[in-house]
């Protein structure tokens, strides 16, 4: 259907002079609008026209305006519904909220400037949705070139590998050749990936450089641990690419300058998933990905999104938790200053033993130690001896690092 305009507001009145007060008000704001005085009359307006709110009254002559904002979600999405009603009634309430997805619920008689900010609310929250539906519509066609990428890179691998065997070649020199057009394939994709990464930092400048940061903290808790090659690599991925969703998650929230409503955290909570189904093409990422879908687990089972607990939890998946924990304490963010070493410290073990793995925060209290004895000309004496968990216990416990050492 081609829609002729686009206005800022609908309003559903039976009483005229109701009708004309809302009029002029909404009016005088600057915004455009339009007038109806019965359902019928709304949906002949709804078919000439799109708008961003519908204000609708409870009781109208030919209905209820409950159902017709119902029905109006079915084919206007977007479009944000307001009730208005003078009916002191929870039932009410709650039924408009279940059967109507009402945006607001405002009671006659009618507070003006709460329903001015109101409007100004839904209105925001139109555009907001505008706005990600278009982000949403550009990552699923670039995910697609990544899947079209993806067949025409292993077809190149499949077509290479019979040119091995067709030369017969030693068995060494295949899977030599076979992982190295491989490792190509990945970097072609991280590459690919990480231009959408670019994307997420410019949304939210305060995360720049955040996933190189977080794979750094990575290494140092793999030294310590003693982690194999292959693991090494996928928690590589995985630091880069743990934020990846996050550019289908609103400005608004992204860069909100305090605390998150329960609403907002679970919108930003959906990154997870967001990235889990961008990186779900690839197979060669599988553990790539099931390592990002851990990093907001905690050892005490009270994360998201499965609510895993201690060993349920891969051990790439608890060092990538501490890794992005720490960075962000360590990170100015729009809601808060970073904290200095000594603190983000102190916070981590804290938090040893019920949102981060105790083994995993001491390899990274470890070697935080060793980068800041030698920074300070001491001898590294743990770094000549095997690691053990006892050992990592104890410097756990210890004091953290002096505040003039790394980072400091």
């Amino acid at each position: 259907m081609t829609h002729e305009a686009l206005f800022d507001l609908l309003i559903i009145e039976d009483d005229t002079a109701v009708l004309h007060l809302l009029h002029e008000t909404f009016s005088e704001q600057g915004w455009t609008v339009r007038l109806a005085e019965d359902i019928a009359q709304a949906r002949i307006e709804m078919t000439r026209s799109m708008f961003r709110v519908v204000l609708s009254d409870y009781n109208l002559p030919d209905g209820f305006g409950v159902d017709f904002l119902a029905e109006m979600r079915g084919t206007h999405r977007r479009t944000v519904p307001i009730l208005m009603t003078g009916l002191a009634d929870l039932n009410v309430a709650v039924d408009a909220i279940n059967r109507g997805n009402i945006f607001r619920f405002v009671a006659k008689p009618l507070d003006i400037a709460a329903l001015i900010t109101a409007v100004h609310l839904a209105i925001e929250q139109f555009e907001s949705l505008v706005k990600q539906d278009s982000l949403t519509h550009d990552i699923l066609a670039h995910n697609r070139r990544l899947q079209s990428a993806a067949v025409e890179t292993e077809t190149l691998l499949r077509n290479a590998h019979d040119r091995i065997r067709s030369e017969e070649q030693t068995v060494e020199q295949q899977k030599a050749h076979i992982e190295s057009l491989s490792s190509e394939l990945q970097s072609a994709y991280l590459d690919m990936v990480t231009s959408l990464m670019t994307a997420i930092e410019a949304k939210d400048p305060y995360t720049k450089g955040h996933g190189e940061r977080v794979s750094r903290y990575c290494t140092m808790m793999e030294d310590v641990l003693g982690l194999p090659d292959a693991d090494r690599s996928d928690l590589r991925f995985a630091s880069v690419l743990h934020d990846l969703g996050k550019i289908g998650i609103p400005d608004n929230i992204l860069r909100k300058p305090g605390p998150l409503t329960p609403e907002e955290h679970r919108v930003m909570s959906t990154h997870v998933a967001f990235t889990d189904h961008i990186l779900k093409p690839l197979p060669f990422l599988g553990k790539v990905r099931r390592i990002i879908r851990e990093h907001h687990e905690k050892f005490d089972g009270s994360g998201y999104p499965e609510g895993l607990q201690k060993t349920q939890i891969s051990l790439a998946g608890r060092i990538l938790s501490v890794a992005d924990a720490f960075d962000a304490m360590r990170s100015h963010r729009a809601y808060r200053k970073a904290l200095d070493l000594p603190r983000a410290i102190r916070e981590l073990k804290a938090g040893s033993g019920t949102q981060f793995c105790p083994l995993c925060v001491g390899a990274l209290v470890l070697s935080l130690e060793n980068q800041a004895e030698a920074e300070q000309g001491l001898p590294q004496i743990s770094s000549q001896i095997p690691q053990t968990e006892e050992l990592i216990a104890l410097r756990l416990a210890s004091d953290p690092i002096p505040t003039n050492s790394l980072f400091g």
